[in-house]
């Protein structure tokens, strides 16, 4: 099997869409000899942040000299992403390889899996195959049915939490509260950067129930960080409260791992800035509550500036809400679609309109990208956001 016979059996797996659950999946890892149980993990949760935090993390570990697996999900450009160790994505010949073999175990044990589930498995092959000390994984989709709920963590994390997926994780947010404080595990310790006392009465909850330790973090990181963006030190500030409680536990990481850590971590699409002249910003925020982080990010970054937005969208997600949260920083609106998922261009434009917005529907992302430099000029700002799959192809043009 070569690499694009593998990405094309992994796009298949898509046609089995979003199917919620543990069973199928903990019976491939049973049969593929619990890859899962052969190294310790960090379990995260949340709705926005869990990436960056998991990225942090990482970034930390290795610096302990520890050697680190690093799970998270979706990709901006290609599954490779999802799966590294100590800092390096997956090889193309590995993912080929391990693709093969899982394959047919899959098909020996006549089991079905979605994209997610298999993906998962394979990460946890390769973190077992090259014997990471540590991997730090990010949930997929809510929590106590998510395929990576298999694992029982050193320390389980719940970034923060907002509606959401609410066609599977419930229409409150104490209903999908509950839904991700399903990988709270008995006598696991807890960090969480949840301030919404609703949400926090139920983590509270589950951790009684469980005798799970709970720790909340109350304030921000306040030193030197590789990421930008004012919402980046609670993931930090994140980070070092599961530093804390790996110390208890015994692992060794000292300060100057930490600071080494927190000041060189990198993680793409995430207030990122990929040009200057005119000033060109990557985000993947992706729901309301991203993007009212991400308008008030920008406001303090660049105070006295407003941006050429280009802004396409995942169908199913709350555009009339993100419209409106990111509405005080768009000096024009370029509306577009990526190749994958995408809410149409005019509703976008439609919602920003409403606002009173002067919109432009422009498709491809490369092209609607290549008119807002045009129209923001020397000096100028472009800020492109409203999905990871936009990101992504965003990142591509600019990585050419």
């Amino acid at each position: 099997m070569d690499m694009a016979k593998s990405f094309k059996y992994l796009d298949s797996l898509e046609s089995l869409g979003i199917v919620l659950g543990l069973d199928r999946v903990k019976g491939f890892l049973q049969a593929i000899g619990r890859p899962e149980a052969k190294f310790k993990v960090i379990h995260i949760a949340g709705t926005n942040g869990k990436g960056s935090t998991a990225a942090i993390l990482a970034s930390i570990l290795r610096a302990a000299g520890l050697k680190t697996g690093l799970y998270t999900s979706p990709h901006l450009v290609k599954v490779n992403e999802r799966i590294q160790v100590n800092g390096e994505q997956i090889s193309d010949s590995e993912l080929v390889k391990l693709v093969s073999e899982l394959k047919q175990s899959k098909e020996n044990q006549g089991i079905k899996l979605t994209h997610f589930e298999f993906v998962t498995a394979l990460a946890f092959q390769h973190f077992a195959n090259l014997e990471v000390d540590i991997a730090v994984v990010e949930v997929g989709l809510g929590g106590r049915l998510d395929a990576t709920n298999v694992v029982t963590p050193e320390v389980s994390v719940i970034t923060n939490i907002e509606k959401e997926h609410e066609e599977f994780l419930g229409k409150t947010v104490e209903k999908i509260a509950g839904e991700k404080a399903g990988i709270v595990k008995p006598g696991v310790p807890v960090v969480t950067a949840e301030w919404k006392e609703p949400v926090l009465r139920v983590i509270r909850k589950v951790c009684k129930e469980k005798n799970a330790p709970l720790s909340i973090v109350n304030k921000p990181f306040e030193g030197t960080l590789g990421l930008q963006g004012s919402f980046q030190r609670w993931n930090a500030a994140t980070a070092l409260a599961v530093v804390d409680v790996l110390r208890k536990q015994g692992v060794e990481i000292d300060e100057d791992a930490v600071s080494k850590g927190l000041s060189s971590v990198m993680w793409p699409g995430r207030f990122e800035v990929v040009q200057k002249n005119p000033t060109v910003l990557l985000d993947c925020c992706h729901n309301p509550s991203g993007a009212f982080v991400l308008t008030k990010s920008f406001q303090e970054a660049f105070p006295e500036k407003k941006a050429v937005l280009v802004i396409g969208v995942s169908s199913g997600k709350n555009i009339s809400a993100i419209a409106a949260n990111l509405s005080p920083v768009a000096l024009k609106v370029i509306a577009c679609e990526a190749s994958y998922h995408a809410l149409p261009a005019v509703e976008i434009s439609r919602e920003f309109e409403g606002l009173g917005k002067e919109c432009e529907v422009v498709l491809g992302v490369g092209s609607a990208v290549e008119k807002a430099i045009s129209e923001a000029g020397a000096g100028g700002m472009v800020l492109v956001c409203g999905s990871c799959f936009v990101v992504g192809e965003a990142e591509q043009l600019f990585s050419k």
